[in-house]
């Protein structure tokens, strides 16, 4: 008996990369799990540095010198990605699983044509 595989998805609305973003279509933002955790992070970052340049009334150019200063020693030390490789920009880091805001890593494998399938729109 003659195996039976299934033809690939990637010319569906929903695939993206090996992965199907139906549910993240059907709600977007709404599960914040999927969310790149680098970016989640860096959100966490900067909300705790606006609240100690409240505190401390520092000026606006004195915030940006020292987001830009954080922003520095956390690409170097903390970024914790499975998919991270550097970029040609001075060094900065890219991701390859990032679409949008969310991290296609917590996406559903694409498993081929499925009842889902339906063609782009181009």
């Amino acid at each position: 008996m003659a195996k039976v595989t299934k033809l690939p998805g990637h010319m569906c609305r929903f695939y993206k990369n090996g992965r199907c973003l139906y549910e993240e279509m059907l709600n977007p933002g709404y599960n914040r799990e999927w969310r790149c955790l680098v970016l989640r992070e860096l959100e966490g970052e900067y909300d705790r540095l606006l609240l100690q340049a409240d505190n401390f009334h520092l000026e606006e150019q004195a915030f940006r010198d020292l987001w830009e200063r954080r922003m520095e020693e956390y690409l170097k030390s903390t970024v914790v990605c499975r998919k991270m490789v550097p970029s040609d920009e001075e060094g900065l880091p890219f991701c390859g699983a990032l679409h949008e805001e969310i991290c296609l890593f917590e996406q559903v494998k694409c498993e081929g044509v499925c009842n889902l399938f339906e063609l782009r729109k181009e």
